[in-house]
């Protein structure tokens, strides 16, 4: 099976979003949340109304900072990426067997093992294959028809 396909920065940006809501920052988003929430209410002195009112906005700001702040480190870290990588805004044939997948970036072809890969996700665009935690290929769905996607979806199956 081969799928032929050029990712935009558009695209590897949706990825990465996935790759980071998928991941350990909604906790640490909620770890956050909750321990803000605590210190509020621990450090505030609920007979002076000014003092909760203004504790209550410095805890959502806080957050809400936090949160805006997390965002944009996503879409800026996925524009640097792309934009230093020579192999990501090229095209790329995967020809996926039993063996593995050959990637093919710019003539040079590479077999990369099922055994490289730890796992794989996927939602209604994309499916990231990671070879460690934080790394990931990212492969999109509108490259593939249905039989491709079936096919490719028993691959990982059985060998991840």
């Amino acid at each position: 099976m081969n799928i032929t396909y050029k990712l935009t920065l558009n695209e590897y940006q949706e990825a990465a979003t996935f790759h980071y809501k998928s991941g350990k920052r909604p906790l640490l988003v909620a770890v956050f949340l909750g321990m803000a929430t605590f210190m509020m209410i621990v450090g505030t002195d609920f007979s002076n109304t000014r003092e909760v009112i203004s504790n209550i906005l410095v805890t959502f700001f806080a957050l809400s900072f936090y949160i805006l702040f997390t965002r944009m480190i996503t879409a800026y870290q996925a524009k640097k990426i792309y934009k230093k990588s020579p192999l990501l805004s090229n095209e790329v044939t995967l020809h996926i067997s039993g063996k593995g997948i050959n990637l093919n970036k710019q003539g040079n072809s590479k077999i990369l093992p099922w055994d490289t890969f730890t796992k794989w996700k996927e939602n209604e665009k994309y499916i990231l294959l990671y070879t460690n935690n934080y790394q990931f290929n990212v492969i999109p769905k509108r490259a593939m028809d249905e039989n491709q996607k079936e096919e490719l979806k028993e691959f990982l199956n059985k060998y991840l």
